[in-house]
C-alpha cells in the first residue's frame, strides 16, 4: 500500500502547473528532489516484494520504477509549464538504484521487512 501512496504523492506533485523547487539560486536541487522521490518509490515496492535480494526482483522493480518514471516525464509534457526531460529521468532512475542499495544493505530496512511478511 506504501508504494501506491507514494506514486499518487509523485503525481499529485508532478501534476501541478509550473511548480518549483525551492529558490532559483540553488543549482540542482530538482535533481535531488527527482533523486530522493524516486529513491524512496524503488525502497517501498522492494520492501514489498517476497524476494528482495534476488536479481530479477531487483532488475523487475528498477524496470517498473524507470518505466514509470519515463511516463510521468511524458506525463509533464502536458501539463502547462513543465516539460519532459531526460535529465529528470536520469535523477530518477539513480535514486531508484540508490533506494534499492540502501534498502538491501540496511539491517535496519531489512529486518522491518522481513518482520512484516512473517
Amino acid at each position: 500500500m506504501a508504494p501506491v501512496i507514494w506514486v499518487i504523492v509523485i503525481l499529485i506533485g508532478t501534476s501541478w502547473p509550473s511548480i518549483t523547487v525551492g529558490p532559483d539560486d540553488i543549482v540542482g536541487l530538482d535533481k535531488v528532489v527527482h533523486f530522493t522521490m524516486y529513491a524512496v518509490l524503488a525502497a517501498l515496492i522492494l520492501r514489498g516484494t517476497r524476494t528482495p535480494y534476488s536479481t530479477r526482483t531487483l532488475l523487475l522493480v528498477l524496470g517498473a520504477v524507470m518505466l514509470f518514471s519515463a511516463l510521468d516525464e511524458f506525463h509533464q509534457a502536458f501539463i502547462p509549464g513543465r516539460s519532459m526531460s531526460a535529465a529528470d529521468w536520469i535523477a530518477d532512475t539513480l535514486g531508484a538504484l540508490a533506494g534499492m542499495l540502501v534498502f538491501r544493505s540496511s539491517p535496519q530496512l531489512a529486518s522491518v521487512r522481513q518482520d512484516s511478511h512473517t
